[in-house]
């Protein structure tokens, strides 16, 4: 559960004791074996979960800076190569309560991105609130674990909605020498709702800082696709949701003597 004010609240719940209900962690192979990634899911249940983890070489802030500058140039131009024009933005997060505005300015931002599916499935479109804090291991400054947590986003914290809902009729004929906001090259236009499909997702990613620019990366996520799709596609989806681990990782991959030498001082 997150709050405005930029915490991550902890929620204990009582755990699932039907045998029935319960599911496992599937080990998925996709051929990088550097980041071990796996998927929880039952069959016909639209909420399947993804999970993966590594080892990364940097600072667990560096770390932190990648993962809540979501829309960031190196980020978008990943965005545009995998989904083309489709959506992707960050919002401010909405609040009347003075109170916490300064620190949910810091700490919390509201995100909308959109994905490109196969046809003929609509692309798929999910709104999320991130938090991000942290807590202190062993009470010592250098061993801080960094925190970010997200949930689906209410609507009405979420500004220009009208405008991110509705593009032009010239949409799909869009291609990457376009830019990533089509509000931007169309304004003025004709426009037509655009079809997309939720998603609903939530999770957390957890940084620990194991060595001077080494730290370990634990990302979780539940998605729930509100569309019908196949088995195949979820899976699809559930490997998806964990590129960004991945792409975390290679972007700050060091030679092994140079990581090793850090961990041993």
């Amino acid at each position: 559960m997150l709050n405005l004010g930029g915490g991550v609240q902890r929620q204990q719940k009582t755990a699932e004791t039907d045998s029935d209900k319960r599911m496992n962690w599937t080990r998925l192979r996709d051929g990088d074996l550097s980041v071990k990634k796996f998927k929880k899911m039952k069959e016909g249940d639209p909420s399947a979960w993804g999970k993966a983890s590594t080892n990364v070489h940097t600072t667990a802030e560096q770390a932190l800076a990648f993962v809540w500058f979501y829309c960031s140039n190196l980020r978008m131009k990943e965005h545009q190569k995998k989904d083309g024009n489709l959506l992707r933005k960050m919002y401010k997060p909405v609040t009347t309560d003075t109170a916490t505005v300064p620190s949910a300015q810091l700490h919390t931002q509201h995100i909308v991105v959109q994905k490109s599916m196969p046809t003929p499935f609509y692309p798929r479109e999910t709104s999320m609130k991130y938090v991000w804090s942290e807590t202190n291991n062993n009470n010592e400054e250098r061993f801080k674990t960094l925190i970010v947590a997200f949930e689906p986003a209410e609507i009405k914290h979420i500004s220009e909605r009208r405008g991110r809902r509705r593009i032009t009729k010239k949409l799909a004929k869009v291609n990457s020498d376009f830019s990533v906001h089509p509000s931007n090259t169309y304004e003025g236009e004709e426009e037509q709702s655009l079809g997309v499909t939720q998603v609903e997702t939530k999770g957390v990613w957890v940084i620990t800082p194991l060595a001077q620019n080494l730290c370990r990366i634990t990302f979780v996520a539940n998605i729930v696709d509100k569309g019908k799709i196949p088995t195949s596609l979820v899976n699809a989806n559930i490997g998806r949701a964990l590129d960004p681990v991945v792409f975390l990782k290679a972007f700050y991959e060091r030679t092994g003597l140079v990581v090793d030498a850090e961990v041993s001082e």
